[in-house]
């Protein structure tokens, strides 16, 4: 779980990198934490549910990821599919004996990787990479969230996820969140601007975080894990990962209603979308910086790549 933190990847990049450990023999439920720990321990995402949904939602993230990794760590061993499992690494090792290793060529001390400039030129490409993941469904979250909240009738939202003051509330509306993640197609990056809007129109705070949890039960994440183990084993894993999501959410909840410190509501649109010469203007500007010198690595490395294919 600590590697993951470290690695802090949206979910479709945590997928990937999953498979990386999986296949070089890493156990299912390590493999599983690592994905679960590198989306809901991101420092970027934890961001993200910081700005549109607040502070308790982000700690929430940090709160929920060792009991969601527990979860799905006892569900694992309580199904205990060994012969699948092994079916799957098997799939997944020969669908990455075709890809080419990008760290191939480069020094194998860290302190000469370090000072090598292919390994940059591999950095800029990973962060290209990266954003060609994750602009659809920022982009898609941004869009549908503010088409939910301009077009969509409270009402509509009552029917989905049912009111009241019933114990059952709790429990109904973090079942129904995961299915609602499933319909949105978004992944980890997307989901803040859409948990806000369900914020404001009354879906209780366990249901969100099962929300915000279940970013690896929607169909692109479900594609992807068929394309590296088979359908059989990512319908395995939607259904372990629905199940976590839906208890850490639960989970979750009680800690916070036990410390008193549930939030109710979110963020307005109007407060996010103000200009502001604040701390997150000078990070967007580093941010930027960073960004422009990965590029110039990465343009410069193709070009002599290219002069050097050339050549020859």
């Amino acid at each position: 779980m600590l590697l993951g933190f470290a690695s802090s990847s949206c979910s479709f990049a945590a997928l990937s990198a999953t498979r990386s450990l999986y296949t070089k023999g890493a156990s299912l439920t390590s493999a599983l934490a690592f994905m679960f720990a590198s989306t809901n321990l991101a420092i970027e995402v934890a961001a993200l549910a910081l700005i549109f949904l607040g502070w308790p939602y982000a700690i929430a993230l940090f709160v929920g990821a060792p009991v969601l990794v527990t979860v799905m760590n006892v569900l694992v061993r309580i199904t205990a599919p060994a012969r699948l499992a092994d079916d799957a690494r098997a799939h997944a090792q020969e669908a990455e004996a075709h890809e080419m290793d990008p760290s191939a060529g480069l020094p194998s001390e860290m302190r000469d990787r370090l000072r090598d400039r292919r390994a940059w030129a591999h950095v800029g490409d990973a962060y290209v990479a990266e954003w060609r993941m994750v602009w659809k469904e920022l982009l898609v979250g941004f869009t549908v969230a503010g088409a939910i909240a301009a077009l969509v009738p409270d009402s509509f939202f009552g029917i989905i996820f049912p009111r009241g003051d019933g114990f059952w509330v709790l429990p109904l509306q973090t079942v129904l969140a995961p299915v609602l993640a499933v319909m949105t197609f978004i992944g980890s990056m997307g989901n803040g601007p859409l948990d806000a809007v369900l914020a404001e129109h009354g879906v209780v705070f366990g249901a969100l975080m099962a929300f915000l949890y279940a970013d690896f039960v929607v169909p692109p994440a479900l594609k992807i894990n068929a394309r590296y183990y088979g359908w059989r084993f990512s319908g395995y894993l939607a259904v372990i990962f629905t199940i976590s999501a839906i208890v850490a959410g639960l989970i979750v909840h009680d800690i916070f209603a036990g410390l008193a410190i549930i939030p109710s509501g979110a963020r307005s649109v109007e407060e996010l979308s103000a200009f502001r010469l604040d701390y997150t203007l000078v990070l967007n500007v580093v941010a930027l910086a960073v960004a422009a010198v990965l590029l110039a690595i990465r343009t410069r490395a193709k070009h002599e790549s290219a002069a050097q294919r050339t050549a020859t």
